[in-house]
């Protein structure tokens, strides 16, 4: 038995993955507030970064200090350019130096576009399967791309649970998966760019088929986030409950 959390970490993401033998985040802004989630012999089997953007990554800090391992670290494969305007210099540079902080620790690292083939899990350990949906190499690479484009979307199949978590994939990345991946949630959707309209593809938000979507967001840190018509999408097309971490809190799924 396991448990997947949901973390409520404000306008940012965090997800916990824990199975009786491992622990795995999926992104980790202020994770230090939730540390009794984290094993207690401070291992991490995996830790997937969707991003570059400070919301996401901000935990390494804490864990880099707090002397917790890592024995992979899995992020976005974004090549950035002189002038970006998509992510800071300073943040990219921040997150670089954690990055190689944990490989000096012996941390395996994975900059990882999308798996060439769906037919099998790209990592399946200690109970989970992990597939690499997103990015498209295509998407990630083109001369108009922005960090959004390169965004890691990930689908972790946990017993008879999954989640498809979508960092804050941009509407290119996701329709791209739309248009060429079948049965790719399936159950709870954890969408993409606190609710943002970016990051609201129609088509990929209906063919996930989620049973459940969860929004980790905050109103009044951005202007229209959450989106009222995004968030009229989810509502349209999720057949259970659509969630918000500002409104119900954390949520967390027994598998």
């Amino acid at each position: 038995m396991g448990k997947l959390h949901h973390l409520n970490v404000g306008c940012a993401d965090a997800s916990v993955i824990k199975t009786s033998s491992a622990t795995f985040l999926i992104d980790c802004h202020n994770i230090e507030d939730h540390s009794h989630l984290l094993p207690s012999n401070k291992n991490l089997r995996g830790v997937f970064i969707t991003h570059q953007h400070e919301d996401h990554y901000s935990g390494l800090s804490y864990l880099k200090d707090a002397g917790y391992t890592i024995d992979c670290l899995i992020y976005s494969p974004y090549v950035r350019r002189r002038g970006d305007n998509s992510v800071t210099i300073d943040e990219w540079n921040e997150f670089s130096g954690y990055r190689d902080y944990f490989k000096r620790k012996g941390t395996k690292l994975y900059a990882q576009y999308r798996q060439q083939s769906l037919k099998k899990p790209w990592w399946k350990t200690n109970g989970v399967s992990f597939y690499i949906i997103g990015p498209a190499k295509s998407i990630a690479t083109s001369d108009t791309r922005e960090l959004h484009d390169a965004c890691l979307v990930i689908l972790a199949i946990m017993g008879k649970r999954k989640c498809l978590f979508t960092g804050d994939a941009s509407d290119a990345n996701l329709k791209w998966i739309a248009d060429n991946t079948t049965n790719y949630c399936n159950d709870i959707l954890h969408a993409s760019h606190h609710g943002s309209i970016n990051g609201a593809d129609l088509n990929f938000i209906k063919n996930c088929n989620a049973r459940y979507t969860v929004v980790s967001t905050k109103s009044g840190v951005h202007s229209n986030v959450p989106h009222p018509t995004a968030m009229r999408r989810y509502r349209d097309n999720t057949k259970n409950k659509v969630y918000r971490t500002d409104q119900d809190d954390s949520l967390s799924w027994t598998f």
